[in-house]
């Protein structure tokens, strides 16, 4: 989908990815900051994906939850 790429492990959650073909690089764009023993991951839509961990449970991530939550805790933070 794209040229996003989600890479997900065993103890980290998930991570949103670029890949940069003319300097050979990925690029970790978001990710979820919730440890999860992530098992199954499967596309959504281009911004979002489904997890499954070891545990049964099912959880919806997005990467624009993931910037909306960094921004929140920022204004909560930093002085005006």
């Amino acid at each position: 989908m794209g040229q996003r790429i989600i890479v997900s492990d065993s103890q980290e959650s998930v991570h949103f990815m670029l890949y940069k073909r003319a300097e050979n690089q990925l690029i970790v764009f978001a990710d979820e900051t919730t440890p999860r023993y992530i098992i199954s991951v499967c596309f959504v839509d281009y911004d979002t994906v489904a997890v499954g961990d070891r545990f049964g449970n099912i959880s919806i991530v997005s990467y624009l939850f993931i910037w909306l939550y960094i921004v929140h805790c920022l204004t909560l933070y930093l002085p005006l």
